[in-house]
């Protein structure tokens, strides 16, 4: 087991028979501190406090700065622990002349077992022209302390004032290594202020690994799942149907070059089926009635009725929808919305998009030849109008904002009867 004695330093000033005299005495008159509690017979005599210096360069410029880092463990036990004077090593305060401190920092302290280490951090610099080309100390710095004993439950009683005192550090004023030096180190000492930033580097790039795993978990079970399904339907997978804003968004721009051609050229029964196809593609969009569509390849003509549609990004696909709303139906739709019976769908645009289908229907299949520009025209331009506002309507959160509001105005209604 371990015992604390207190640890002085003296030795490197006094000669070996003083030496042995006052060991001798510190054994006779120190009381023997056990850290465990255990039976003296088994304890281990360890020192109470001991320091490390530590220097950047051994060998400086005139104005040339450097870091010194000052490390120090104490023992602290449930019976017994070491209280030094930190004071004398703040940045503010310490004496290291004829260095000057530029800065300073005292890292968080570290606890082992029974031992607390706690560090000091100095940036240095030497400002002198007469020691140039000489060997100057980093002065030996006396640390006082005491050892704190506690014997049972009984209040902690401290000791009497010792002192530590850590040697002097020798440092050239030139660009070569000092007399008293046996080794060479390149790298500036470690601090624990390094140890805590690399701890904290190694936690971000754990939790960033982690991330990038559970993402790479994700993307392997999407697959394992796509592969799975494709095996047990065994077929091609079926594709989404398109979204509503996407097929009026592609409706408009039909209209949209539709109005440019006619502009050009006129009227004519092209033209005029071109405008009946994206009109009822949008009417069954704003009654809520399913549109046809089927994949076809990039090159593939759209017949008299169909509108071609691209769509996809990371996977472009090419699409034809189509639709066989009559006016008829927007009609039949526009009564039941009147009647209460419908789901809320606007009567305005119903009534403007059946009206502009049957006047293109007419046009289209009609047997006089004849094409009334002017009513034809007009409903383009309502068409194009209502579909400005059924593509902001058919997006997702409106929709269902919508149907919300109907639903409640129904339930209102028939609560207040």
């Amino acid at each position: 087991m371990s015992q604390i004695r207190p640890q002085t330093a003296l030795h490197r000033w006094l000669t070996p028979q003083p030496l042995v005299l006052l060991l001798l005495a510190a054994t006779l008159f120190t009381p023997t501190l056990v850290v465990a509690g255990q039976p003296a017979s088994d304890t281990t005599q360890v020192d109470a406090i001991r320091c490390w210096r530590r220097v950047s360069r051994n060998a400086v410029h005139v104005g040339e700065r450097f870091t010194m880092t000052v490390t120090c463990s104490v023992v602290e036990t449930d019976t017994a622990r070491t209280l030094p004077e930190q004071a004398a090593l703040e940045p503010e305060t310490i004496d290291v002349a004829p260095f000057e401190v530029l800065d300073g920092e005292h890292y968080e302290d570290i606890r082992s077992g029974p031992y607390r280490f706690f560090q000091y951090h100095y940036t240095l610099r030497v400002i002198s022209e007469s020691n140039f080309g000489e060997d100057i100390e980093i002065p030996a710095l006396d640390i006082m302390y005491r050892i704190e004993r506690r014997v049972g439950n009984n209040p902690a009683l401290p000791g009497r004032e010792l002192t530590y005192i850590l040697p002097a550090e020798p440092i050239r004023v030139v660009s070569l290594v000092p007399d008293a030096v046996v080794d060479i180190r390149d790298l500036s000492p470690a601090s624990f202020g390094d140890a805590r930033a690399r701890v904290f580097q190694a936690n971000a790039l754990t939790l960033l690994a982690a991330l990038l795993g559970m993402v790479a978990l994700g993307v392997v079970a999407l697959g394992a799942a796509r592969v799975a399904r494709e095996r047990r339907g065994g077929g091609a997978p079926v594709d989404k149907p398109l979204p509503p804003p996407l097929i009026v968004h592609r409706a408009l721009g039909e209209l949209t070059r539709v109005q440019q051609a006619t502009t050009e050229r006129g009227w004519s029964v092209e033209t005029a089926g071109r405008a009946l196809a994206a009109l009822r593609v949008a009417g069954s969009v704003a009654i809520s009635v399913p549109v046809a569509q089927a994949l076809v390849e990039a090159g593939t003509p759209a017949r008299d009725g169909q509108l071609r549609l691209r769509h996809g990004l990371v996977r472009p696909k090419t699409a034809v929808i189509s639709s066989g709303l009559t006016a008829t139906a927007l009609t039949r739709r526009l009564r039941d919305t009147r009647a209460g019976r419908g789901n809320g769908t606007n009567t305005a645009l119903a009534d403007d998009l059946g009206r502009a289908i049957s006047v293109f229907t007419t046009a289209r299949y009609g047997r006089n030849g004849s094409l009334p520009t002017d009513e034809l025209t007009r409903e383009l331009d309502t068409g194009i109008a209502q579909l400005t506002r059924l593509r902001w309507r058919s997006a997702a959160p409106v929709r269902v904002a919508t149907e919300l509001k109907t639903t409640i105005g129904d339930w209102w209604g028939q609560w207040t009867r």
